[in-house]
């Protein structure tokens, strides 16, 4: 073998893994664009815990932004309708109308950082290609480099760049939670009467303001110490959780791919007594409390317990 043939298969072999990623990094790229610009319609599945859920979702580009409506087809009927950050969420079992704000990421897809960004806390590749939905779809892989997340499949639709399935992944490589569409139509002309709610606001229907206020990371008289790598705020909002009581703070952390929120209330005589610190629930999405003084801190998200119970630990009352 000559020296330069030599020179050459090595420089290929150092570059190949680049260039691979940098493919991954263009499927999340396109991956994101069709979630916030593409027309689509379609069913979809929802697994976790044990729990199935089947829902349609139909969503509209246009010179105004963005609609959305999601009907769940199982069980009590929800429909939540979403122009931009707007969202109402209808029960009509309850005959209750909720009202908020969409938050940041969590729609199918959407990315709130680059794929660059990503890198650091997950190794991105290319994964086979597969059918799903009945469509060509690329895997792509991301795996935690730490033990403060979860790992991610996603299948994304090759001919127009929607995210088409996503799994999460324990520690184990066990599925937390599916999402998968079992048929979806994308681009194409909608009707915007398809974006309306079906069910009739007619006689009496409670309407909840769920929106808040939202704050200033500088305002508040709270710090968060302990964050993971990656982790950073993205919302901070103080909610009205309980009839007449306004001074529950709601913050919403992320590293891009997993969301995390914290809430910090009043705790309540009987539940300061009865809570002591430590995990409520664990699965896709954990949950563990804990109380600091007066007020009681529960911190929720689909990360491992670890990461959890770090960023509750660091918690803190920023010193007056």
């Amino acid at each position: 073998m000559t020296h330069l043939r030599m020179i050459l298969l090595v420089g290929l072999a150092l570059a190949a893994p680049a260039a691979f990623g940098d493919e991954a990094h263009t499927w999340l790229l396109r991956m994101n664009q069709a979630s916030r610009s593409l027309n689509y319609s379609g069913t979809f599945v929802y697994q976790s815990q044990g729990r199935i859920e089947t829902s349609r979702i139909v969503h509209l580009v246009d010179a105004s932004g963005e609609h959305e409506r999601l009907e769940t087809l199982d069980g009590p009927l929800r429909e939540v309708i979403r122009h931009n950050e707007d969202v109402q969420c209808f029960l009509p079992q309850d005959r209750i109308v909720v009202t908020d704000k969409a938050v940041l990421g969590r729609q199918p897809g959407r990315l709130i950082t680059k794929p660059a960004t990503l890198s650091e806390f997950y190794s991105i590749r290319l994964g086979v290609q597969e059918r799903v939905a009945g469509r060509d779809a690329q895997q792509i892989l991301l795996e935690p480099r730490d033990e403060m997340r979860y790992g991610h499949q996603l299948w994304i639709d090759v001919a127009s760049g929607l995210l088409l399935k996503a799994t999460m992944l324990n520690e184990h490589a066990g599925t937390l939670e599916q999402f998968a569409f079992s048929e979806v139509f994308p681009g194409g002309n909608i009707d915007h009467e398809k974006l309306k709610p079906s069910v009739l606001k007619t006689g009496e229907w409670r309407v909840i303001n769920a929106r808040g206020v939202e704050l200033r990371p500088e305002d508040l008289e709270w710090s968060f110490r302990k964050l993971p790598p990656g982790f950073r705020g993205v919302s901070w909002v103080k909610r009205s959780v309980r009839r007449g009581d306004a001074s529950t703070i709601h913050a919403v952390f992320s590293d891009g791919l997993a969301n995390v929120s914290v809430f910090i209330e009043a705790a309540a005589g009987s539940l300061a007594g009865a809570t002591q610190s430590g995990p409520v629930s664990t699965g896709s999405t954990g949950v563990y409390r804990r109380l600091v003084g007066d007020r009681l801190v529960t911190v929720l998200g689909e990360v491992p317990l670890g990461a959890l119970r770090r960023i509750a630990e660091g918690v803190e009352r920023r010193a007056k």
